[in-house]
């Protein structure tokens, strides 16, 4: 009798042991994979450290995902594109969040969510997120001018500089671009440069009052008081009662007497 239930057991044992493994192979899979993906989207902390983006994090090829995932993926992005009409800010990250869980591939919600830590301020998760994007499509310059900025708010100047040229590369017809890039190399002290960029800046959008401001502070740095005089003098014409500009040229005329 013993013997009998001793081999039961056994039985049962193996059976158990079959069917955890089967389980685990047919099924859990799939279920690991969900929940690998969910944890990896969640927000991070990020030290100030330059964070490389691994392999594991690349946003995957969009026929390498289950079509259900991302009828889920689609559908979560839909909500989350109606409460950013409400400006509900939290609920949009929350939805973009589970979009990406089950559909990693989702190229917009990615690019939604990059945004939303820019508008958020919370420059080290845009980061990251950027950094996926422009591994996974290389030819937008939006994307790379967004981790250009995201890098430039922590102080990240030289990588900034990186992708700010990489945007102007892909698209040089924004004037904020060679603006944004003129304020990097002015803060890696690359004058030269710095003056190139800022006046093609200038001369993209020529009545921008904040590049006609920031060349002539520039210059007043460098003691280009006649460069500077002139730039304050059209600043002034078309804008008499800016204190910035009249301060600028007071220093300018006593610095010319």
């Amino acid at each position: 009798m013993i013997d009998f239930l001793l081999a039961l057991v056994c039985l049962a044992v193996l059976v158990l042991i079959f069917f955890h493994r089967w389980y685990f192979l047919e099924k859990g899979s799939l279920f690991g994979k969900m929940v690998m993906r969910a944890a990896h989207l969640l927000p991070k902390s990020l030290s100030k450290e330059d964070h490389e983006v691994t392999a594991k994090e690349m946003i995957p090829d969009a026929s390498t995902v289950d079509t259900k995932l991302k009828v889920k993926g689609e559908s979560f992005f839909k909500k989350a594109e109606q409460e950013i009409k409400r400006k509900n800010w939290g609920e949009v990250e929350r939805l973009l969040i589970k979009a990406l869980a089950m559909d990693p591939s989702h190229l917009e919600a990615h690019a939604r969510l990059g945004s939303l830590y820019l508008n958020l301020e919370q420059y080290a998760k845009a980061e990251l997120i950027y950094r996926k994007l422009v591994l996974a499509v290389d030819n937008e310059a939006v994307y790379f001018s967004n981790l250009g900025l995201a890098l430039f708010q922590q102080e990240k100047y030289v990588d900034a500089k990186e992708f700010y040229e990489k945007a102007i590369e892909l698209d040089p017809s924004r004037a904020g671009r060679f603006y944004s890039l003129a304020r990097v190399n002015h803060l890696l002290d690359e004058m030269e440069t710095a003056f190139r960029n800022i006046e093609k800046a200038l001369e993209m959008d020529p009545d921008n009052l904040d590049y006609g401001l920031t060349l002539a502070h520039w210059q007043v740095e460098k003691e280009m008081y006649n460069e500077a005089k002139n730039i304050l003098e059209n600043i002034l014409k078309h804008w008499p009662d800016n204190a910035d500009a009249a301060e600028m040229m007071k220093r300018v005329e006593e610095a010319t007497k």
